[in-house]
């Protein structure tokens, strides 16, 4: 039963054996090509040389920078770096040299200019007003009564506020003035009560000095 239900083999010739075996080696070594990966990886983040240096690429970007803040239009130095670069169409704004061993950037005075320009343009574009907002009579606001009333009573509070201020300052001038003219008073009394005592004291003086005069002129008369 095992004989008549298996699979019969076919019998192998002698010369197909050994062409099998040989195809077999040929094998495509696909391995061997494994892991070459192309290098792409070496170019990036290198800067693209739009073009190569030349006697006008003579500005740093600190410099350009400067230039924009003088002409009213101030912009960063990473602005400038920005339009040093190419943009989504391949265009740079500013036309610039990158120098791979001092890693900087050398831009030329003429696109600095064109750039200047535009952006004063720009700015003024942006403060100058459109003339469809200046189409067409302005509307005069409405004023409610209400707020007219309003108004009204603000402005009597703040009269009133006013004139208790004034009051209240001319109260403190006055109690100044009065203090004033009260020490000036004291300060002449004290004054003349001063004077007074020198007096005093002067008079007393002249005295002891004739009384001292008449005692030595006893002493010699006794003496005598």
């Amino acid at each position: 039963m095992l004989a008549e239900n298996g699979s019969k083999q076919l019998p192998e010739l002698p010369g197909l054996a050994s062409v099998k075996a040989e195809k077999s080696t040929d094998v495509p070594q696909v391995s061997a090509d494994f892991r070459k990966i192309p290098k792409d990886a070496e170019d990036f983040g290198t800067v693209p040389q739009v073009a190569e240096r030349r006697e006008n690429h003579t500005l740093t970007v600190r410099e350009t920078a400067r230039m924009f803040e003088v002409a009213g239009v101030a912009r960063t130095e990473r602005s400038i770096i920005n339009w040093c670069q190419l943009n989504r169409q391949g265009i740079a704004r500013l036309e610039s040299y990158y120098d791979p061993n001092e890693r900087k950037y050398y831009i030329t005075p003429q696109s600095v200019e064109t750039a200047i320009q535009e952006e004063i343009q720009r700015a003024k574009k942006s403060t100058e007003v459109p003339a469809s907002e200046s189409f067409g009579s302005p509307v005069a606001p409405v004023k409610h009564p209400q707020t007219s009333a309003t108004a009204k009573v603000m402005d009597g509070k703040k009269l009133q506020e006013l004139e208790r201020e004034i009051m209240d300052l001319k109260i403190a001038n006055r109690g100044k003035d009065y203090l004033i003219d009260q020490l000036k008073g004291e300060r002449t009394g004290f004054f003349e009560k001063l004077m007074s005592a020198n007096r005093t004291v002067g008079q007393l003086e002249t005295k002891l000095q004739r009384l001292d005069r008449l005692i030595k002129l006893d002493v010699q008369e006794d003496n005598a």
